[in-house]
């Protein structure tokens, strides 16, 4: 009789496990609203950009100031077509303008342009008053004060009138400064173009 030792029958061989990497995710692997929510908020970042790009865009267009056309001119010269203005004097140190009892008063001193107007035009026009800015010596602008304009002009043959083909008239320019302000240069335009001349202006008496 042969004896044949008894072997159990070899089950599969397992292999020892693996340690999972926590750093290691597998493409796909990720929960169900993560990849979602990764492209949601990319969406979002770039409306964020966008909308902040486009605010800075209209930033800079409201905040950038208008270029002004201007030419440094001999007082006398033309400050466009269809007028001639001449600067004759300078007058600074009014504290009101006006009638009695009615009198304007300035919030510092009135300094006051006395100009001459002629109409190189061939049909009566306006003079545009309003269109006129001087600026002092530190380069602040003023514009005319119109109801003194009013006052300084309420006469027969005025700036306030149409001006005739050829005509010149004598007129008055005031501008409300801060006392001490004395004015540096005029610039000076017929009020039917944007652009102007810049004019030197004699020391104010």
């Amino acid at each position: 009789m042969t004896y044949t030792p008894h072997r159990s029958k070899a089950g599969p061989r397992h292999a020892p496990p693996q340690r999972p990497y926590p750093d290691r995710v597998e493409p796909g692997s990720y929960p169900d609203d993560v990849e979602p929510r990764r492209a949601r908020n990319w969406i979002v970042g770039g409306v964020i950009v966008s909308a902040g790009l486009v605010g800075f865009g209209a930033w800079a267009v409201v905040t950038t100031p208008p270029q002004v056309l201007t030419i440094a001119v001999a007082p006398g010269d033309s400050p466009a077509p269809g007028f001639d203005v001449e600067v004759t004097g300078v007058r600074c140190g009014v504290a009101s303008v006006g009638p009695d009892g009615m009198e304007q008063q300035a919030a510092g001193q009135f300094c006051l342009l006395d100009v001459e107007v002629t109409n190189n035009g061939a049909e009566p026009m306006l003079f545009d008053s309003a269109a006129q800015r001087v600026r002092d010596t530190d380069g602040e602008a003023y514009a005319v004060a119109e109801q003194a304009a009013v006052f300084l002009n309420d006469h027969g043959s005025s700036l306030l009138n149409e001006i005739e083909p050829g005509e010149t008239v004598d007129g008055v320019l005031p501008f409300d400064m801060p006392d001490g302000a004395r004015p540096s240069d005029a610039e000076l335009s017929d009020g039917l173009t944007t652009s102007g001349v810049r004019v030197n202006l004699p020391d104010p008496r």
